[in-house]
Order: C-alpha cells, then structure tokens, then sequence
C-alpha cells in the first residue's frame, strides 16, 4: 500500500508545476516506472482518481512508460536486457559469457517523465 504516499507527492509536484505555470487544468501526467519497482499502474491510476478529486489535477489522464530490466555484466562489459517472465531461478546470468556478476543498468525508475496542462 505504498503506492497511496507516492501518489500523493505526485499530485502535490504536478498541482504545484500546474500553479506555476498558471495552468486551469493538467490534462495528462507521463510516468517513468521500472519494472523492478514495486509498484502497480493500476493502484497509482486508481489513488490518482481518488486523491485528486477537486484539484486542478482531477481529470488528467496517466500515461505510464514501463522501462525494461537491462544489466551490464562486469565480466565482459555487455549490456543486456532481462525478461522477468523467463527468469527461471534468482541468478541472472551474462548471455555472451555467463558470469553473475552484474550491474542494473534500467529498471529501477520512478519519475514524472511530463506534465501536460493548459
């Protein structure tokens, strides 16, 4: 239930880049979230609706970009990306060299990517 506090500051930055820009009404709030972030599209979009009511913010739409897991393998040096789905056990492994030792490069991501508003 973390998803409701982040949600919160979101509309809190977006209400308050709104005032700023002497906006009437954000229309539409772009999301950057790695997919290693525990957190869901659907809660955000769902507290979104709720907290906001009455804002300047109510009826923005959420767009959210899922950013893929990439690694660099510290063997080899290649960068590669990682299919959570077709992960089979906790070990990720390098496809050119197959070392375990890695570095992620993507997927941790949380960001208001942009704000648009008239």
């Amino acid at each position: 239930m973390h998803e409701l506090p982040i949600t919160k500051n979101i509309l809190d930055l977006v209400c308050l880049y709104a005032h700023r820009a002497k906006a009437q009404k954000v229309v539409t709030i772009v999301l950057e979230l790695g997919v290693l972030r525990d957190l869901k599209k659907e809660w955000l979009e769902r507290y979104f609706r709720y907290i906001s009511r009455g804002t300047i913010a109510s009826e923005a739409d959420i767009l959210v970009t899922e950013v893929p897991l990439t690694c660099k393998c510290l063997t080899c040096q290649n960068i590669f990306s990682v299919d959570l789905d077709r992960l089979t056990n906790e070990s990720i492994l390098c496809p050119d060299c197959q070392a375990r030792q890695y570095e992620i490069i993507t997927g941790m991501e949380f960001k208001i990517q942009g704000i648009e508003v008239v």
